[in-house]
Parts: structure tokens; C-alpha cells; sequence
């Protein structure tokens, strides 16, 4: 990535994300959501614009997969992924990749769609529109494969994830209770401190 990527300022862990009035960096057992006005009063900065990746990207999408999962074998739906081995959009602030929605494409499950297996924004460029351009990215790749849905599971505790795909359109179609306490072999702490447990689906039409 070229630079060291950013941990939390109350534990070792891996930053996901920065406070922004305060400007320090946090893992998810330390941040916090809190209700706020919606509208203007942050700081503009330039939107983060989007491509397809290539292969000199595969360092920058290693170390992002790396950072927020600790792998980048990623499991959901019941199967397992290498987000380098798939198809992916990254979010550009000029050369540097900031953000990566790695993807694939379903055609045995519930209906033809593309399923998002990774989608990752780094702390320091959130905020400047990078996760919404790459569920674009990925909504009009998916039309022009003739699929009908886009797809992504997330974690019962990801509390911002849920909040950003529900905005974005996307509706909870199930969950599955306990799939990963199974997967990591126990409860993690995750978002805000709530233990993570449940894999929560997600599906939009495009």
C-alpha cells in the first residue's frame, strides 16, 4: 500500500475506522455510533473516483483484505472465497487505492446475481462517497452480466455496515444464528463490543 496502515489508538488492533472530530483512529470494539444531524458540516474533500482493478492492484487489495479481515480468504453464503483470485473495483484518491469491493458471480443462487464478497474503505478516505461508488460500480456491472440481484452478508455486531447497505436499498432477507461463532470457533468482540455471532444476508435488485 505504501504506507503503514493505521491501528487503534486504545489497542494493537487494526484501525476500521477514525474519529472525525477528534481524528484518531479506532477498531471496531472501540467505536461508537452516535445520532447526529444529517446534511452539511464536515469538511468536503474530493470524491474518491472508481475503476475495475488490475493486476498491479493485487498488493493494494491484499493489504486492504489483510487489514479489515485478517485473510483474504473470506467465507459467506456458505462458501469460501480468495477476494485475489475474483473480479474487483477499487477506490482510487489519485494513484493511491484507498477502498476495494472484490465480487462474484452467482448464477446457483437464489436467483442470477453478483455477490459481494469484500468491500472495504480505508479510515482516512471514508466519507468522500468511495463505498457508494463501488456498490455503483458493481450495480452496473451486474445489469450489463443480465443478473437481477446484488448480494453481501455481513456481521450481526457491523452496526455502519448495515446502516450504509439498507440506505443504499439493500433488504434483510435472513439470517444465519451462530454461523460465525462456527467460523472462528468462538465469540470475537466486534463493532461497539457486541460479540459477533450471526451472519446477516442482504439482497438489492438492480
Amino acid at each position: 500500500m505504501g504506507w503503514p496502515m493505521p491501528t487503534c489508538a486504545y489497542c494493537p488492533r487494526n484501525a476500521h475506522y477514525r474519529d472525525r472530530l477528534r481524528g484518531e483512529y479506532l477498531c471496531p470494539a472501540h467505536a461508537r455510533l452516535e445520532v447526529v444531524a444529517s446534511g452539511p458540516g464536515r469538511v468536503s474533500c474530493p470524491p474518491l473516483t472508481v475503476r475495475p482493478a488490475t493486476p498491479a492492484d493485487t498488493s493494494a487489495i491484499q493489504s486492504l483484505a489483510e487489514h479489515f479481515w485478517g485473510e483474504t480468504e473470506v467465507e459467506c453464503f456458505g462458501r469460501s472465497y480468495d477476494v485475489l483470485a475474483l473480479p474487483a473495483f477499487v477506490a482510487c484518491a489519485g494513484a493511491q487505492v484507498a477502498g476495494v469491493l472484490a465480487y462474484s458471480m452467482e448464477m446457483e443462487m437464489v436467483d442470477d446475481a453478483l455477490n459481494i464478497v469484500l468491500l472495504n474503505v480505508l479510515p482516512d478516505y471514508q466519507g468522500r462517497g468511495g463505498a457508494r461508488a463501488l456498490l455503483d460500480a458493481a450495480r452496473v456491472e451486474a445489469r450489463r452480466a443480465g443478473l437481477s440481484q446484488l448480494l453481501v452478508a455481513t456481521s450481526n455486531d457491523d452496526l455502519p455496515a448495515l446502516a450504509h447497505y439498507q440506505q443504499y436499498g439493500f433488504r434483510l432477507t435472513s439470517i444465519v444464528s451462530g454461523r460465525l461463532v462456527e467460523h472462528h470457533g468462538g465469540e470475537e468482540i466486534g463493532f461497539s463490543a457486541i460479540p459477533v455471532r450471526d451472519e446477516v444476508r442482504l439482497a438489492c435488485d438492480v
